[in-house]
């Protein structure tokens, strides 16, 4: 799926979504045949390569099978159906067995693995994460939990009295939007003490001096925090009542009380968004297109306003990375880094 830039958008529904997970199928399959391959021979190869992802999957996030399969108690086997010949295309094992089960360990989020976790959660005893660590925590987490294989949710007395006696160490700070319906620690499938949270209407950054950035500076000096997500979604009210205001009033409007300013604030985003669609777009592409706008401002107001934060992402210390929540296939669109991000450094 493409927006009107050729870029890949974030999946509008459960179909859609199935198709996006499936499109990394397809795209695999291309570069294995080559460029002079057909599209009819990139589908049917397609189809033993997503056999093969399929049991990657299983031996990747399932505990149980994983320890069956490596016992031998358990053989994971992949085939492929003829519906012509009715005859079954045996291809054995995944070539990755062999590497996913002596790695087995590694899929595991830290938090959730006793062997590298002292106290089943992250604490200051365990040390920083680098943020590509982090970052694939948190795709492999918001897989997880779009295919509703989530691991989290064991959370004891143990574990509580470990964060509330020897401290916290989160892997990861999210800047996230205020909705109910985007619940962060499901979301990326973590336990307590994984992410470091801020939200508001908008996940936006208004105020270099506000309780965003503060909390920010905190999360990555005390904590060691290293990666940073900006996240918004799907369907989001801030933006679409910014786009509306934007519309109804022609530029950034002036509010008076604490939501009209919060608006009004966003509306300069909905602008924004309407400049690179052009003027035949409808409000609604407008709202979907500065969801994306808005988590890149977001990201460009945290390296302008902070010189902590600018000074740790200019050495590396911390990566500053954006995403959008598909609250309908429960997937993100990984953005990556703010296009303006060398610019502003």
């Amino acid at each position: 799926m493409k927006d009107a830039k050729g870029e890949k958008g974030a999946p509008g529904s459960a179909l859609e979504g199935l198709l996006a997970d499936l499109a990394g199928v397809a795209e695999k399959a291309a570069a294995e045949l080559g460029k002079g391959a057909t599209a009819e021979q990139i589908a049917a190869h397609a189809v033993k390569v997503n056999v093969f992802q399929t049991m990657e999957f299983l031996l990747k996030f399932s505990q149980p099978l994983r320890d069956a399969v490596t016992s031998g108690k358990v053989d994971l086997q992949g085939g492929i159906y003829d519906l012509e010949t009715g005859k079954v295309e045996f291809l054995g094992r995944s070539p990755e067995q062999g590497a996913l089960l002596a790695a087995s360990k590694s899929n595991l989020p830290p938090s959730m693995d006793v062997a590298l976790g002292r106290a089943s959660v992250r604490t200051p005893q365990d040390p920083p994460m680098a943020p590509e660590a982090a970052l694939k925590i948190m795709k492999e987490g918001n897989e997880r939990f779009a295919h509703g294989n989530t691991l989290a949710g064991k959370f004891d007395g143990q574990m509580r009295k470990a964060l509330a006696t020897i401290g916290q160490a989160p892997h990861t700070a999210i800047v996230g939007c205020a909705d109910s319906r985007v619940p962060l620690e499901l979301v990326f499938d973590v336990l307590p003490g994984d992410v470091f949270v801020m939200r508001n209407a908008g996940n936006t950054v208004t105020q270099a001096r506000g309780s965003i950035v503060g909390s920010l500076e905190f999360c990555t000096a005390a904590l060691k925090t290293r990666l940073v997500l900006v996240l918004g979604h799907t369907a989001c009210g801030a933006i679409k009542g910014a786009t509306a205001t934007y519309l109804k009033g022609g530029g950034a409007a002036q509010g008076k009380g604490a939501l009209e300013g919060l608006l009004a604030g966003l509306s300069s985003v909905a602008e924004t968004a309407h400049k690179e669609l052009g003027d035949k777009a409808s409000e609604k592409e407008i709202a979907d297109h500065a969801v994306k706008v808005n988590v890149f401002n977001t990201i460009n107001n945290l390296i302008k306003g902070s010189t902590d934060i600018r000074d740790k992402v200019k050495s590396g210390q911390v990566d500053i990375q954006g995403g959008i929540y598909d609250l309908d296939s429960g997937r993100v669109q990984w953005l990556g880094r703010s296009p303006e991000q060398a610019k502003l450094l």
